[in-house]
């Protein structure tokens, strides 16, 4: 305390302006000390931190391009991405790696990029080059795969990508030189990593030598390198790389004449690059794309069904492709094959399974026709790899027409060009995509195939009674998005959390309608979706499991009717599903017997259940692939619910922010009221400014943010961009420090003020404190008691956990349901009773007041009418809240927090009540006394204890004088 108040003796109180001065200066002191301190932490551990290279070039590198000073001219600087590679493939240094416990199934990639390359003076285009060379080892997190049926005479093999990983690594740090005129480049460097025990760091010294082929086209794709170590004791001796070079310069389609010959056969209507939102480079370029692989029924009979024949043990499930170099229609990609379920965020790059492809866009056939090149030779030695044997054909193609089996806005087709007696020679393999968003296309539509299945089933275009009074969302508004649980009917059991979300409203892109104004064109004339009937609209659904970590990652696609005079919606759904447990891609199917309905309540509706409906089979209970009926659940709100959540979220913020501005400012008045009135400050109870100090100090040490946001991640499913809430939260924590400071002055102002005053007089003010204690304390403890006993009486919560299941699918019932019961936290049901506390802040003071008998003004009549008024006002706003408001959720409550003190009609008025009597009886005891609400009789027997006290107390001072 002494940091920041003035000594007790000064006469001259400063203002609170000089307090807050010195705050900032002191958070700022803070901050950069903090930051200093993790800044030189992390550049102790942190393995991607600079290093100066402690060996000279000469000794290791000279022999290979000798060392040359640099070109001071400007033009001698030289584009880095000429050398640069972001995919690889790296093998060695196993007793390095261990440390990061690598096994067969993760993904090694090494990631060259340099930082600076300049031209020297020396002979042969020679260039010092200053770059990092980042070793990287991530391990995946396998997802579940999911499988697609049968479409003709082919299979679908689908997986879907979880997208988590770890990795660990080194980062090195390397200066050398770079011949052009040869390809070659030798550099130096070093790293430092912890050790294997984790005690202390280790520098590594090493030899990078990269060859960059001289030929500027698909043939010279590959980068070669050896990382060596120059330290005898190395961990690591020798790691081989075998990279895929970014963008050579000048770089030369050499194989589009052959693409030309062959494209595949049609397909289909497909889009022209026009009708696709910028074009094809837009649609490939930035990050890595996922299909999933098709195979006829009679692959592996009579031939290999793999790109890769017997070279590799496995029929690939899914492709990668990354796009290197894109330029208007033509594409130079790299192409990666995989049986894994699930994938890091590096792009595998093994040479076994991968191609190297080029190509280029096909007006005529509005399709990229493309070839595709294996690696070869590199079994012996990365350093031996090859582009090679380009005999096999590639085409991609976005379809015009989408439908409930064919969702994939990028599809193509992979083939060899071989005779069929030719040993590399394989069936025709489709593709289509898995992670492509269709808003790219907006031209795309939907054609309706299970029509008469939905009539049959929901009896579409059939009139029904309009519900009167009832208003429900439209269909071509963000109100038809919702999450769901899926629940076994009668258990109660919450199996699965789904999102659901249109796809195409009629036959128009749902994101497109949206986008364009709720299903208004540029023009403002609203847009056609063609409409069964006037109250009917054909609706296609995705239902997405948001369950990361289950096994059950299937997707349901549906399509149907949505009546919006009634908020029915009806579809039938297609879901990929596995017969067994363990199976081949040829026993893969789709189960399209899936019956959806769906009820929505009205928009206007104050039930806390947005939507309720049953998911079941129309199999047989026989069937391997019944499922059982199924209740779904949402309580997502609507868009105008969520507006209105807005807009009282910010009025909330608001009166938080006036409240706290306004106890500020009554803080202020009672300090001016302390400095006109030094005789009252004694009389002031300690207990009441220590507790009311709490109520201010609690929430900045237990972290205010999360008791001011509530639910953050909840929250954050409707209001995606929160930042100028947040920001509005700093602000309201800034003004309740302030509030804190006020608080702790008026404490040692009261503190001070006893200890520097009459012996006697000291006495009689701190038995009175005493009291108070006496009587608060066990007043407090018996509350708190109280709480916790209701909270340990309250019924428990019952939390489902789902074991594995029995099938991959998202509705499949699981083996094991594990039941647990919860009962809600305490702290929260303390937390609420401290707020009830903080309500009656007046108690202590009114009890000293009695106990003391003063009649003086030790309070400001604007403090404790002022704070009164500030913490019964939400009180007062929950009961209009609660009679003017809808459905509230719990987690958007700022002011009138529910978990900050007792909310509901009968508290509100009880509390209410009391804070108003409280504030009552301040104002009689300031103005007729301490005691003026005590019948007088007891009154007046209190005082004449008092003055036999007082001559007992002046005998026995004489006696000791004598």
């Amino acid at each position: 305390m002494a940091t920041f108040w003035p000594s007790s003796s000064s006469s001259n109180h400063p203002s609170i302006f000089l307090y807050l001065q010195s705050y900032p200066s002191l958070f700022f002191l803070l901050f950069l000390t903090t930051s200093a301190t993790s800044l030189t932490v992390a550049s102790l551990v942190n393995p991607h931190s600079f290093i100066a290279p402690r060996i000279p070039y000469s000794d290791h590198c000279n022999h290979i391009v000798p060392e040359s000073p640099i070109d001071p001219s400007p033009s001698a600087v030289f584009s880095h991405a000429s050398l640069a590679f972001d995919v690889s493939f790296f093998s060695g240094g196993d007793l390095f790696f261990n440390r990061f416990q690598s096994q067969n199934g993760d993904v090694k990639s090494a990631r060259f990029r340099p930082k600076s390359i300049r031209k020297t003076l020396g002979d042969g285009k020679i260039y010092k080059v200053e770059a990092k060379l980042t070793l990287q080892i991530s391990k995946t997190s396998a997802s579940s795969s999911y499988y697609g049926g049968d479409f003709g005479q082919k299979k679908l093999q689908v997986m879907q990508i979880d997208g988590r990983s770890s990795w660990g690594g080194a980062s090195f740090d390397f200066y050398g030189f770079w011949s052009e005129s040869t390809g070659q480049v030798c550099m130096v460097g070093s790293t430092q990593v912890l050790s294997v025990e984790g005690t202390r760091l280790k520098i590594f010294d090493a030899r990078l030598m990269l060859n960059y082929s001289k030929e500027s086209n698909i043939y010279g794709s590959l980068v070669k390198g050896v990382l060596e170590s120059v330290d005898s004791l190395s961990e690591f001796k020798t790691v081989l790389i075998l990279g895929a070079r970014n963008t050579p310069l000048n770089y030369e389609y050499k194989l589009l004449e052959q693409s030309k010959l062959d494209c595949g056969v049609n397909g289909g209507e497909s889009l022209s690059l026009e009708n696709v939102l910028g074009g094809m480079c837009k649609v490939f370029e930035g990050r890595s794309h996922v299909f999933g692989l098709m195979y006829r029924n009679d692959c592996g009979v009579d031939h290999s069904c793999s790109p890769f024949g017997s070279d590799v043990e496995y029929t690939p499930g899914f492709m990668s492709m990354l796009s290197f170099l894109c330029d208007g229609e033509k594409m130079r990609m790299l192409l990666s094959f995989s049986n894994m379920s699930g994938y890091s965020s590096l792009f595998p790059f093994d040479p076994r399974t991968s191609l190297v492809a080029e190509g280029s866009w096909d007006v005529e056939r509005n399709r990229f026709c493309g070839v595709a090149c294996r690696i070869l030779n590199f079994s012996d030695s990365l350093s031996n790899a090859v582009v090679d044997d380009c005999s096999l054909r590639l085409s991609l193609r976005f379809p015009a027409i989408l439908s409930i089996k064919s969702m994939a806005p990028v599809v193509g087709e992979l083939w060899s060009a071989q005779a069929e007696s030719d040993p590399s020679y394989f069936r025709r393999i489709e593709f289509s995509s898995l992670n492509d968003q269709l808003w790219r296309f907006p031209s795309l539509r939907y054609e309706y195939t299970e029509s008469e299945r939905v009539g049959k089933l929901c009896g579409a275009g059939k009139s029904r009674p309009k519900r009167k009074g009832n208003h429900y969302p439209d269909a071509q508004t963000s109100d038809m998005r919702f999450v769901m649980s899926v629940k076994y009917s009668g258990e109660g059991n919450v199996l699965r959390t789904a999102r659901a979300s249109p796809y195409f409203v009629g036959d128009r892109l749902y994101r497109d309608l949206l986008v364009r104004g709720q299903g208004v064109g540029l023009t403002g004339i609203p847009m056609n979706v063609n409409s069964v009937t006037k109250s009917f609209t054909n609706i296609t659904y995705r239902i997405r499991s948001l369950n990361p970590n289950s096994e059950s990652r299937g997707d349901i696609y549906a399509e149907g009717t949505y009546d919006r005079d009634t908020g029915e919606l009806c579809m039938v759904g297609c879901q990929s599903v596995r017969l067994k447990n363990t199976v081949a891609i040829q026993n893969e199917t789709v189960d399209c017997s899936l019956a959806i309905k769906i009820n929505f309540s009205p928009i206007d509706s104050r039930s806390d259940d947005r939507l309720k409906g049953t998911i079941k089979s129309t199999r047989e209970k026989t069937d391997p692939l019944y499922v059982g009926r199924m209740e779904v659940l949402s309580r997502s709100i609507y868009v105008h619910q969520a507006k209105e959540s807005v807009w009282r979220m910010d009025l909330e913020v608001a009166m938080v922010l006036v409240s706290n501005t306004l106890s500020c400012l009554f803080l202020g008045m009672q300090l001016y009221h302390m400095k006109q009135h030094q005789e009252a400050l004694p009389f002031i109870s300690v207990a009441m400014l220590i507790l009311i100090t709490l109520g201010h100090m609690i929430p900045l040490l237990l972290n205010f943010e999360e008791l001011f946001k509530g639910s953050h991640n909840q929250r954050n499913l409707f209001f995606e961009n929160d930042r100028w809430l947040e920001a509005k939260e700093i602000v309201v924590r800034i003004v309740t420090l302030i509030a804190f400071l006020l608080e702790c002055r008026l404490l040692q102002l009261a503190w001070t003020a006893r200890k520097t005053g009459d012996h006697h007089h000291r006495e009689d003010v701190w038995k009175a404190e005493k009291k108070v204690s006496y009587v608060c304390l066990p007043l407090y403890i018996t509350g708190g008691l109280i709480a916790w006993l209701v909270n340990r009486n309250r019924t428990p919560k019952r939390i489902v956990y789902i074991g594995k299941p029995q099938a991959r699918n998202l509705l499949y019932r699981p083996v094991n349901l594990k039941r647990s019961f919860q009962r809600p936290p305490l702290w929260k049901d303390l937390k609420s009773y401290g707020g009830l506390m903080l309500d009656a802040f007046l108690l202590p003071q009114i009890l000293f007041n009695g106990f003391s008998n003063s009649d003086l003004k030790p309070l400001a009549a604007l403090f404790y009418v002022g704070n009164s008024f500030v913490r019964l006002l939400p009180h007062a706003y929950d009961l209009y809240r609660s009679h003017s408001y809808g459905k509230i959720l719990d987690w958007s409550f700022i002011y009138a927090n529910h978990k900050m003190d007792y909310y509901s009609t009968a508290w509100d008025i009880i509390i209410l009540c009391i804070g108003f009597l409280f504030a009552f009886l301040i104002f009689l005891q300031q103005r007729f006394g301490g005691r003026c609400f005590i019948p007088k009789r007891f009154r007046e027997y209190v005082g004449y204890e008092k003055v036999v006290e007082l001559q007992q107390a002046g005998e026995q001072h004489n006696t000791n004088d004598s």
